[in-house]
C-alpha cells in the first residue's frame, strides 16, 4: 500500500490483503543486494573478477537469511516483532537479489513516542516487555547488539517488541570478542573497546534508552534542555561515558527507578543486572 520505513539495507512497506470481506495487514522488509549500483562498482574497482563479486554479494546475502533463522527461532513470543514468511529472489541477468521479509505490522517505537508523551509507568512497562524479549533471547543465547528506539516496536495493544536482528550473532560466536557493530548512543563501553563481551551489553543498551527516555530524550553528559545540542557535545558525551565517567541521575526519575536504570548502565559488566530477569 505504501512506504512505511526506511534503513539501511532496504525499505518497508505496508501490505493489504483482503480476502472474504476481511482485512488483513502486514509489513514487507525488502531488501536489494547490491543496494544500488554505485556500491557494485566500488567492489569491482577493488580488482575483483565477476565471480569474486558474486561470491562477496552471496556472502551478504547469506548473513541477512541468518536473521531469518533467528527471528524463526524466536517465533511466538508476544515481545519479539512476529516473523511470518520470506523469500530470497536472484535476478537471472545480473549479480542481484530482492530479498522479502513479511512480518506482524507495528507502529515503530520513535513514531509512537513522537506522538505520545511516556510517562514513567508507561517507560517502565518498556522496560519490562523489552526484557521479556532479551529473557528469550539469552535463553537462546542470542546477543541482539543493537537495542535502540529504532528496532523497538509498539503494538496496536500497547504492548513493546523487539525487531531488526540484522546484527545479532550467537554468543558462542562471540567469545573472542565481536567487530564494533551497532549505534554508538547505546552503546556498551566493551563493545567500544572491541573487547570481549556478554549478553549484558544488551541491558546497558536498554538502560540507556530508559534514561533518554526519563531525560527529555537526551543521552548522559548531553547539555539540558532548552540548550542546543552540537556534534562536539555529542562527540564528547559519548567519550565521558565510554570512558567510565558516573553518569548522573536521568532528569524525571528519581529513587528506585533511577536507581535501575543507572545499574543496568553501569560500566562494569559486573555491576550490571546478571540476566533481564533479574532487572
Amino acid at each position: 500500500e505504501r512506504e512505511i520505513g526506511k534503513g539501511t539495507f532496504g525499505k518497508v512497506y505496508k501490505l493489504v490483503r483482503e480476502e472474504f470481506g476481511e482485512t488483513y495487514d502486514a509489513a514487507l522488509k525488502v531488501i536489494q543486494v547490491p543496494r544500488d549500483q554505485s556500491e557494485y562498482e566500488a567492489i569491482t574497482n577493488d580488482g575483483m573478477d565477476e565471480q569474486s563479486v558474486t561470491e562477496y554479494f552471496r556472502d551478504i546475502v547469506e548473513d541477512i537469511v541468518k536473521e531469518f533463522a533467528l527471528m524463526s527461532k524466536l517465533k511466538g513470543n508476544s515481545h519479539i516483532v512476529s516473523y511470518e514468511d520470506h523469500a530470497v529472489i536472484p535476478h537471472e541477468d545480473s549479480i542481484d537479489w530482492d530479498i522479502l521479509i513479511r512480518m506482524e505490522l507495528l507502529t515503530p517505537m520513535l513514531n509512537y513516542v513522537s506522538e505520545h508523551q511516556l510517562s514513567q509507568r508507561a517507560i517502565v512497562k518498556m522496560g519490562i516487555d523489552i526484557c521479556k524479549a532479551l529473557e528469550l533471547c539469552q535463553r537462546n543465547n542470542i546477543i541482539h547488539r543493537d537495542i535502540k528506539p529504532e528496532n523497538m516496536f509498539v503494538s496496536a495493544m500497547g504492548d513493546y517488541k523487539l525487531g531488526d536482528f540484522g546484527i545479532a550473532r550467537t554468543i558462542d560466536k562471540t567469545s573472542g570478542g565481536l567487530s564494533k557493530k551497532g549505534t554508538y548512543t547505546y552503546m556498551a563501553p566493551e563493545v567500544y573497546r572491541e573487547d570481549s563481551y556478554g549478553s549484558s551489553v544488551d541491558i546497558y543498551s536498554l538502560g540507556i534508552v530508559m534514561y533518554r527516555l526519563l531525560n527529555y530524550n537526551r543521552a548522559p553528559f548531553l547539555p539540558s534542555p532548552p540548550s542546543p545540542i552540537t556534534h562536539n557535545d555529542r562527540e564528547t558525551a559519548i567519550v565521558r561515558r565510554i570512558s567510565g565517567e558516573k553518569l548522573p541521575m536521568p532528569a524525571n526519575a528519581e529513587g528506585r527507578l533511577a536507581e535501575i536504570v543507572l545499574k543496568a548502565c553501569a560500566y562494569l559488566p559486573r555491576d550490571r543486572y546478571s540476566s533481564p530477569l533479574m532487572m
